[in-house]
């Protein structure tokens, strides 16, 4: 079974331990602030109040057999920092740490962060290509340029087959998956010859402009 270790239980921390947790896997919460702590502690494997910019500290608690540790103190610069730091030291796999700013993100990737996550960021890019882009459903954003997006199939697309479509040669955007609205049915990397309909939902990667420009065509 998979562990992880979220430290700094505020909204961000909060959410993505008891979500790691009712998906059933090993979570360990930290914070040093008591009264959170108290919150999470019937949710998760295991809740302490501890100070995680204490590298002897973090050294006691955090298993060798850790999956990944989350880091969600980005509201407090230095302490994600020193914690960053302290984890790199103790050589765990998979730091993932939360930003405020463009310049965080750039400092915990120097220091040594495997992945760095902006949730407002990502969220209000998220919501203003669902609010100007035509069709696009959901957005996860993997960089400042680049985008998984599901989109709701244009008209000009009905009954014409991914082939026939050439979508990565028109747009430079690839089909990863498609679903069956009707049949509530996926299809993970679909074939050349999969015919798309007004039930289907594309799952494409690529860059912003490219998704918007195929979702304009036709």
């Amino acid at each position: 079974m998979k562990q992880f270790v979220v430290i700094g239980l505020g909204n961000f921390g909060f959410n993505v331990a008891a979500a790691l947790a009712r998906k059933g896997f090993e979570v360990l919460a930290i914070d040093r602030n008591g009264r959170k702590v108290e919150d999470i502690k019937e949710l998760v494997t295991q809740a302490v109040i501890a100070d995680a910019t204490d590298k002897e500290a973090l050294a006691e608690i955090v298993p060798d057999t850790v999956d990944a540790v989350i880091v969600g103190t980005g509201d407090n610069l230095e302490a994600s920092i020193l914690i960053t730091l302290a984890l790199k030291e103790l050589k765990v796999k998979q730091i993932i740490v939360k930003a405020v700013s463009a310049q965080h993100a750039r400092a915990l990737e120097l220091i040594g962060a495997t992945e760095v996550v902006q949730p407002e960021r990502d969220m209000a890019v998220s919501l203003a290509e669902r609010l100007t882009t035509p069709n696009v459903l959901n957005t996860i954003a993997l960089s400042p340029e680049y985008t998984i997006a599901d989109v709701g199939t244009p008209e000009a697309f009905w009954g014409k087959t991914l082939q026939e479509l050439q979508l990565r040669t028109r747009f430079n955007v690839l089909v990863i998956a498609v679903h069956d609205v009707l049949q509530n049915r996926t299809h993970i990397v679909p074939g050349p010859d999969f015919k798309v309909g007004p039930d289907t939902i594309l799952t494409v990667l690529g860059r912003y402009e490219d998704i918007a420009q195929m979702t304009k065509s036709g």
